[in-house]
């Protein structure tokens, strides 16, 4: 499918703004209250007890990335794609505690499970690395946190996307699931929502649709990808051609430009595309 055929189906992104009250803040009267003043009267409110701090973390930029075009790609804003709704649901609630020593205290019932006393370990093995040595920790960690298996043999279904609360009462997902779960974790360490893509795309050489999570830093593209621990940039997968993504609350289809890429393998029903099936 060229680019041109793509352009034409890219929709208009819809973007939702919401506001609240306006209110007033004056000074501090004790530690956790702000006081406020609401319609001419002044209460004091209590502020939720923050997380534990991640200073020690990498510092990863919270600036948006000059382009989303991934593995030399062009993205194309969309108001909507099949796979949308499943990536809301997946990231509709916060699920950093899950990763949190307060685990319990988050109400997810995934907190004594292997899986998330695995990921647990990783804030305290992060300190001090760079961005890449944390992006390596983070791909090699939940890559061994669970087993891989086909969503039909775990929920029944060809194309679930579990939350990672799911994740560790399972002990198994397929791709986009192991994606999923890194965009979690590494939010956890602070990484901002800005910086992470999800993006579902065609392995020409195994033949099969399939989901990666690519990490936008200062130095480059990375890509977390299930199939491997080996942590590269997106420039150096000659044999993944992205087909739709994610990010900061946006969805994108990709093409390419100028015959850069052949595309005569790329779908054109863009609900037949499940990750970790075959084409």
């Amino acid at each position: 499918m060229s680019l041109k055929s793509i352009t034409a189906i890219a929709l208009a992104l819809v973007v939702l703004t919401t506001s609240g009250p306006s209110f007033a803040a004056t000074q501090t009267p004790a530690a956790g209250q702000l006081a406020v003043t609401i319609a001419g009267s002044e209460r004091s409110v209590s502020l939720p007890t923050p997380r534990p701090s991640t200073t020690l973390l990498p510092t990863f930029t919270s600036r948006p990335p000059a382009s989303l075009g991934v593995f030399k790609s062009v993205a194309i804003s969309a108001a909507r794609l099949p796979a949308a709704g499943k990536w809301q649901t997946a990231r509709s609630r916060d699920y950093t505690g899950l990763f949190s020593e307060n685990c319990a205290s988050e109400g997810l019932r995934g907190c004594d499970t292997n899986f998330a006393r695995q990921l647990r370990s990783v804030a305290s093995q992060a300190n001090n690395l760079s961005e890449r040595d944390l992006l390596d920790l983070v791909n090699r960690k939940v890559n061994s946190a669970m087993r891989y298996r086909e969503d039909l043999n775990v929920w029944g279904t060809g194309d679930y996307w579990a939350t990672p609360n799911e994740m560790a009462l399972k002990g198994a997902g397929d791709c986009e699931d192991f994606a999923i779960a890194k965009y979690w974790l590494l939010r956890s360490l602070g990484v901002a929502d800005s910086q992470l893509q999800m993006v579902v795309l065609q392995d020409t050489r195994r033949r099969l649709f399939h989901a990666v999570l690519v990490v936008h830093t200062a130095s480059g593209a990375y890509v977390l990808d299930n199939v491997t621990n080996r942590l590269q940039r997106d420039t150096a997968y000659a044999q993944y051609l992205p087909i739709m993504s994610f990010a900061a609350g946006k969805n994108y289809i990709h093409g390419f430009s100028g015959g850069t890429r052949s595309t005569t393998a790329m779908p054109s029903d863009l609900s037949a595309v499940s990750p970790g099936l075959g084409i």
